[in-house]
């Protein structure tokens, strides 16, 4: 019995040593993280920087936050963040954002509450810690502009998870989308697709990486019967708009000119050209198949430039 004793005694005091030596690394990191930042032009302040939660987690609670850009467009307040870890698992996180926080763009502070913000990642073991998968959730979250204007959305998911080497498949999906561009809102808006890098996403990853190539499984719009979904293949040209194609479906075409009408995006003198030609074009059908063309720069659709192609 005395021998067991010195032996539990002996190995509660070695997982003590490590997750103390645990504790101390993760808050080191943190400190690091926030330290290179400040080194590559940002402003960051905060008002403590702890962990906690011996014996069975790493619990880091980051308070009175502030990051602005070295530009200065972009600045985030939030009183505080938590990133959670269990001892025993130190690659898999969970980070939680307060129900409210500040972001401000451009000069223009724009309050973000939200019901559950959160997010998970996990990092294969690795010295590198390469991103193996990750996931953003919220329910019901609203983006407020002092200058009177809102979005909102019931739910979203964002995730990402590694698809081959640089490679990622991604989504993104929000439910019930609600602002002053949408009229009465979308029920979904939804974005599955795959994205190669120039670099995969671990710790040695010091700038934005390079975009390599788009695959867009599906983007979809919805609001009751009517929806708007693209797919196809797009890569940065030479100059670095995207360029490619991709096929645009319109399910019951006549109910979307109803919601431009709507939300006032299509005044009626300008209906009254579309609607003949897109009857052409349909040829009977509520459904539209129209291809876009994304070169030189330019969205191109049945050889008419449309608008400026994106550009990374």
């Amino acid at each position: 019995m005395r021998v067991l004793f010195f032996v539990v005694a002996a190995l509660a005091a070695l997982y003590g040593g490590y997750w103390f030596v645990g504790s101390w690394q993760v808050e080191t990191r943190a400190q690091a993280a926030l330290a290179d930042l400040a080194a590559h032009g940002w402003e960051v302040d905060y008002a403590d920087l702890s962990t906690r939660g011996f014996p069975s987690r790493f619990d880091t609670t980051v308070t009175d936050l502030r990051l602005a850009s070295p530009d200065g467009r972009v600045e985030w307040e939030t009183p505080f963040v938590q990133v959670f870890a269990l001892a025993y698992r130190p690659n898999q996180v969970i980070a939680v954002w307060p129900p409210e926080q500040v972001v401000t763009v451009l000069g223009q502070p724009l309050t973000v509450t939200s019901e559950g913000l959160r997010a998970s990642g996990t990092a294969r073991l690795s010295t590198d810690l390469p991103l193996d998968h990750a996931a953003l959730e919220s329910g019901p979250l609203a983006v407020t502009s002092e200058q009177g204007w809102s979005l909102s959305l019931d739910r979203l998911l964002a995730a990402i998870r590694e698809a081959g080497p640089a490679t990622y498949d991604v989504y993104f999906e929000g439910a019930n989308l609600g602002s002053p561009l949408t009229a009465a809102g979308l029920d979904v808006l939804r974005l599955d697709g795959q994205v190669a890098l120039g670099a995969p996403l671990d710790r040695r990853l010091d700038d934005r990486p390079e975009v390599l190539a788009l695959s867009l499984r599906e983007a979809r719009l919805g609001r009751g019967t009517v929806a708007l979904r693209a797919q196809g293949d797009l890569v940065p040209d030479a100059e670095g708009f995207l360029a490619g194609d991709l096929r645009l479906s319109v399910e019951n075409w006549r109910g979307l000119l109803d919601l431009l009408a709507e939300a006032g995006l299509l005044p009626f003198e300008r209906r009254a050209f579309v609607e003949p030609a897109l009857e052409q074009l349909a040829q009977g059908s509520d459904d539209l198949d129209i291809p876009l063309t994304f070169a030189d720069g330019q969205v191109e659709a049945l050889g008419l430039a449309l608008f400026e192609a994106p550009r990374l």
